[in-house]
């Protein structure tokens, strides 16, 4: 794996446990804006709980393609959320995480089938 690809797995990794962290801890701004498309403390928490284990799943190798795949949704329902309440801007800058761990997931399918 390149310098490039490390960085931006690490990058990754944190920022979806970071993402998650937020969740889990009820963050008040990260709690309003769910509350308000139904979701309960409990719903909050327990995706925050899912964003965590994406990022350590991404961090572990043997289930980093898992791992991959669980933090590009966590942000892609982030994603969506942001659409539907109208913050176009930052919606399309959320896009950006799903599209680099994307990237990384494509060049780890590449790595693997090649072995």
């Amino acid at each position: 794996m390149t310098i490039a690809m490390i960085v931006l797995t690490v990058a990754m990794i944190l920022l979806s446990i970071a993402a998650g962290i937020a969740k889990f801890t009820l963050v008040p701004d990260e709690l309003a804006f769910l509350s308000g498309f139904g979701f309960s403390e409990t719903a909050v928490v327990m995706y925050g709980t899912v964003q965590m284990l994406g990022g350590i799943l991404f961090a572990v190798p043997r289930s980093s393609v898992v791992g991959a795949i669980v933090v590009i949704l966590g942000f892609l329902l982030s994603s969506v959320l942001l659409f539907i309440a109208g913050d176009i801007a930052f919606a399309t800058f959320s896009l950006l995480p799903i599209t680099l761990t994307g990237i990384v997931l494509f060049h780890t399918l590449k790595t693997k089938n090649k072995n």
